[in-house]
């Protein structure tokens, strides 16, 4: 029995022994690698924004200085004047390191952060913070677990000491993340309860294991968007950098590419999302509201972990398509609060490198499509990311307020003339 049993399971446990050794074998400081880092940089897919290994192996590169870009969606809309295409065509001394897609927002950021502190530690970076996500209902399970991995609730807990914002984070991964072999950790955490020196020697013996697993199979099919659109926007660019033949230039692209409709929206995103609902999206926003949410809870997350870390950010707010703003119905006055929410929670704690286009989306050719910029939204972004990313910058003097914790925040709307008195500290 024992030899049938043998001839049965032997062969299959001899291949997991044997892909478990190969894994464990794989390095988990691999030497830099300038083609996988720039492939990797501009993917923008989940399998990056997962992935500490390509992460930390990026952005530890000083030859080539690879700065992180948080966002969403608005870094897969790659036209010539896309950031990195810019980085690219004028061989600048950063390269923008994508990090985010559509669906990922403030906690998502959070959690991915705790994979790379040491290399953000310092650091700049940028930071496209959209009023969309400041929804009311935002707690999305299924959103939060495409971009999140294990290794990344590994780090938090291997990195928490605590803290409010410590609680707060497990409180909301609580409410998000899906199951699995540390949420008894994380509801400890969330309770203010100190994890046990077995938990925390059982937190880096799995993170050993996923670390192995992150670097063997990190490198493996990654999106080649560099190769493909990078790089052959970039020679389309007029040489050398000329802001007004670079005007000129997206002024006649986004008039090329936007003949098909009266929104001033691509073609190729007109035809493949709005022409058919387009009537039933008439007013359809008239009751949408960015001014409470516990995304702002969540925004602060990030900024405290920003401000742990010293890093220098730009956050850049953009706006929303005017034409189609006044079609869907959505409240300019409305969105304008919400910008100025977001703005007050910035600037009063030192985030003071805030770039405000929110009023910009009537400009011919700066929306690519409804809400994200293109052609010339691309370039004024790239007007004040250029030069705080090329030029000496003051180092940043953060004042952390945790009142931006508290519900009171996240449920407040304000008035136009709010000066935010009940929040200061």
């Amino acid at each position: 029995m024992r030899k049938r049993l043998w001839l049965i399971f032997g062969p299959l446990l001899c291949a997991v022994l044997l892909i478990l050794v190969v894994i464990l074998a794989a390095n988990t400081h691999p030497k830099s690698n300038y083609k996988v880092e720039r492939k990797a940089a501009s993917a923008t897919s989940p399998r990056v924004f997962k992935s500490a290994i390509l992460k930390q192996q990026a952005l530890s590169d000083t030859q080539h200085r690879f700065v992180p870009f948080f966002g969403s969606s608005e870094w897969k809309r790659m036209d010539a004047m896309h950031p990195s295409t810019l980085a690219e065509g004028y061989h600048r001394s950063y390269r923008p390191f994508l990090l985010g897609q559509s669906g990922s927002t403030a906690l998502s950021h959070y959690f991915g952060m705790q994979q790379m502190l040491p290399q953000i530690k310092d650091k700049q970076a940028v930071f496209v913070i959209s009023p969309q996500w400041f929804v009311k209902n935002t707690d999305n399970p299924q959103a939060f677990s495409v971009f999140y991995s294990s290794g990344q609730g590994l780090d938090f807990l291997k990195n928490q000491t605590g803290t409010q914002a410590d609680r707060l984070a497990a409180q909301r991964f609580m409410k998000v993340a899906p199951d699995g072999s540390i949420k008894q950790m994380m509801q400890k955490v969330a309770n203010g309860q100190p994890l046990s020196s077995f938990e925390k020697q059982r937190i880096n013996t799995q993170l050993s294991l996923v670390n192995h697993e992150d670097a063997f199979f990190s490198k493996w099919r990654i999106e080649d968007n560099y190769n493909q659109k990078i790089l052959p926007g970039s020679k389309t660019l007029p040489q050398p950098y000329n802001r007004e033949q670079l005007t000129q230039t997206a002024t006649r692209l986004g008039k090329q590419s936007t003949t098909n409709n009266r929104f001033g929206i691509n073609n190729t995103f007109y035809d493949k999302h709005v022409r058919q609902a387009e009537k039933n999206l008439a007013g359809k926003q008239a009751n949408v509201n960015y001014e409470a949410s516990v995304e702002y809870n969540d925004f602060q997350l990030v900024l405290n972990q920003f401000a742990q870390s010293n890093t220098d950010v730009m956050f850049v707010i953009p706006p929303v398509n005017q034409k189609w703003m006044d079609y869907t119905g959505l409240n300019e006055g409305m969105y304008q609060r919400s910008v100025k929410k977001i703005t007050y929670q910035l600037r009063s704690q030192g985030f003071n490198h805030v770039v405000d286009l929110s009023k910009d989306g009537n400009k011919p050719y700066f929306m690519q499509d409804t809400i994200h910029l293109g052609w010339n939204g691309w370039l004024a972004m790239d007007d004040h990311v250029n030069p705080f990313l090329t030029q000496k910058q003051a180092q940043p003097k953060y004042k952390i307020n945790n009142k931006f914790f508290d519900a009171a925040w996240a449920n407040y709307r304000p008035r136009a003339s709010d000066d935010f008195k009940q929040f200061k500290q």
